[in-house]
């Protein structure tokens, strides 16, 4: 990386210089990444569920295969909805906060920290939204064969 790379980084805020407008908008635009992460993984399950394609492939693949596929999307579909809660539920504490003390729009947050879990629920709703479809695929080229 270069040096002018490695300086920009280092203006980077972290979490804790936030004042709480900027929190809350990275809260909220958490959530959009949440919502546009979930339309994606509802996109995959309306194509792999309509169709005769796709019920060949099911029909030709072992149970246990079927059922990966089916985990992959549950799981997935349960941490980003876990996640979209944890960040709406910081978002409403802190516009209730600034609803009542104006004046903390521009304060910086401090130590408070981010919502409980909601990072963890994120990055579990990531991964398996994108094992998802690399287990249809995997079905997919097992029915070929």
């Amino acid at each position: 990386m270069s040096d002018d790379g490695e300086r920009a980084l280092d203006r980077l805020t972290s979490w804790r210089e936030d004042t709480y407008s900027t929190r809350l908008s990275r809260l909220k635009q958490r959530r959009r990444d949440v919502l546009a992460v979930g339309a994606a993984l509802t996109a995959f399950v309306v194509a792999v569920a309509a169709g005769a394609a796709a019920a060949g492939i099911y029909n030709d693949v072992p149970g246990w295969l079927r059922a990966l596929v089916l985990t992959f999307v549950i799981l997935a579909g349960s941490g980003l909805a876990f996640a979209w809660m944890r960040f709406q539920e910081e978002s409403e504490r802190i516009e209730e906060a600034i609803e009542h003390h104006g004046d903390l729009a521009t304060t910086r947050i401090g130590d408070r920290r981010l919502p409980r879990h909601a990072d963890a629920f994120w990055i579990f709703g990531l991964v398996c939204t994108g094992l998802a479809p690399l287990a249809f695929l995997t079905a997919a080229w097992w029915a070929a064969l």
